[in-house]
């Protein structure tokens, strides 16, 4: 009976350690930039979805969308399209055939850190490793910025962390910087 209790005791002992070091390893963690806080290009991603991928991965990887809206703008790289694809639980824009946003205001869809809307500022925060620089805590959105790739700037895209009055998340919107 001792050993069947010391196998249940390893095996719960192994079990816990898988899924505390596996949660662990995809962390959004804030990083030290110097003059700014910054996250890395590898946690921006929801659903498998990535910033500046082309259009097709998006069918590909969450199948067809409920619906598409198309819309337009300008920037200085002059006057474009934005097709929207509508999901459950998700919008993704496409901006010149690549994923310009990834916006989601559901608590299905969660960051690589596991931070997902309804969570309070403080949990974020705690997620985060700490408040983010120039964050006093009281503005009801937040934006980082993506951390430099071998000391460059990949293209300074950012996450923006919506919360309402009560300090819950509202909505985490992953954007390119496009021109």
């Amino acid at each position: 009976m001792r050993k069947l209790h010391l196998f249940f005791l390893l095996l719960y002992i192994f079990w816990f350690a898988t899924f505390s070091i596996g949660s662990s390893e995809s962390a959004t963690v804030l990083v030290d930039g110097g003059h700014f806080d910054c996250l890395p290009v590898s946690t921006f991603v929801l659903e498998s979805i990535r910033l500046w991928k082309p259009e097709n991965t998006v069918s590909g990887t969450l199948g067809e969308p409920n619906s598409i809206t198309i819309g337009g703008g300008e920037d200085d790289g002059g006057s474009y399209d934005i097709k929207t694809y509508h999901y459950d639980h998700l919008q993704i824009d496409i901006v010149r055939g690549k994923v310009d946003r990834i916006y989601t205001m559901s608590n299905k869809v969660a960051m690589p850190s596991g931070i997902r809307v309804g969570y309070t500022m403080d949990q974020v925060i705690r997620i985060l490793g700490r408040k983010p620089r120039g964050w006093q805590g009281t503005e009801s959105e937040f934006s980082i910025v993506t951390c430099p790739v071998n000391g460059d700037w990949v293209q300074e895209d950012y996450v923006t962390l919506k919360f309402n009055n009560n300090k819950v998340l509202t909505s985490i919107e992953y954007a390119a910087n496009r021109p």
